[in-house]
């Protein structure tokens, strides 16, 4: 199926979606609140997240959107996954390191075939079709094919998980990696540094425990340009449903996915 018509209404929904955020953005009228798991949420994420519902009921009737904020008939065949500002605590705080992200999800296998991510701050769009490579403002992306710690630059989650045969303590693989050369840097939004994996400028990101807006996006755009996106066990996610639990881990390459795995795996 050719998914360009689907790809330019994305496209469309990410520069309203970015012009939202620069809006709000360092504004007195941010309305940021705690939700029940005590992340922040601002009018900005809530007005986004209900112009995608809009914008998808007016233009695709007969799909629906599973988000962050709230959602429109997600049981629906084919999704719209919509993470409306992902990193809204840095966004909250006034410090320009956050992330619109959206992504049409198959409910046959729960992988995207449409992505696109914007950071309005240095207006970037990074689009992918499945099957049709990965771009950033109509430029081709490859991540990297390095496999050297030594000169990698890498990010990790804070959150530690632990599941079946796995630990992953962020803090102590921090020491790992840095004890073999890696440059090692925290961002609170994952899009963000996966779309720096997908052009080749970190070797892998990671992150302990996420849910499908988190990554259905990021996961495609890392994928078609030609890098890994697996859980702790080396599997691919499903993007359809919320749920808790899961693991992933963003690598340019198998070598470097082994060898991460290898440093969190319990039974050796």
């Amino acid at each position: 199926m050719n998914y360009e018509k689907e790809l330019q209404f994305a496209t469309n929904l990410a520069y309203e979606a970015g012009a939202i955020m620069t809006r709000y953005f360092r504004s007195e009228n941010i309305d940021t609140e705690l939700k029940e798991d005590l992340t922040p949420v601002t009018i900005a994420d809530k007005k986004i997240n209900n112009y995608v519902i809009e914008k998808v009921k007016e233009t695709y009737p007969d799909w629906g959107v599973l988000g962050e904020e709230d959602s429109y008939e997600p049981e629906r065949d084919k999704i719209w996954v919509v993470d409306p500002i992902d990193g809204t605590v840095p966004f909250s705080l006034g410090i320009p390191a956050s992330t619109f992200s959206l992504a049409l999800v198959d409910k046959s296998d729960g992988q995207p075939v449409v992505a696109v991510t914007h950071d309005p701050y240095l207006e970037e769009t990074f689009t992918a079709v499945k099957g049709g490579g990965a771009y950033v403002n109509g430029r081709r992306m490859q991540t990297s094919s390095d496999y050297d710690f030594s000169r990698a630059y890498l990010s990790f989650s804070s959150r530690s998980w632990t599941g079946e045969g796995f630990d992953y303590r962020p803090a102590e693989l921090m020491e790992s990696f840095r004890d073999k050369g890696s440059k090692i840097l925290g961002f609170v939004s994952f899009v963000y540094t996966a779309n720096r994996v997908a052009k080749g400028q970190f070797l892998a990101t990671v992150v302990g425990e996420t849910q499908p807006w988190d990554i259905a996006a990021a996961a495609l755009l890392v994928q078609e340009a030609g890098g890994l996106v697996t859980d702790f066990h080396g599997k691919r996610r499903r993007y359809d449903a919320a749920k808790t639990g899961e693991g992933c881990i963003f690598a340019a390459n198998q070598r470097v996915l082994d060898e991460f795995l290898e440093q969190i795996r319990t039974e050796k």
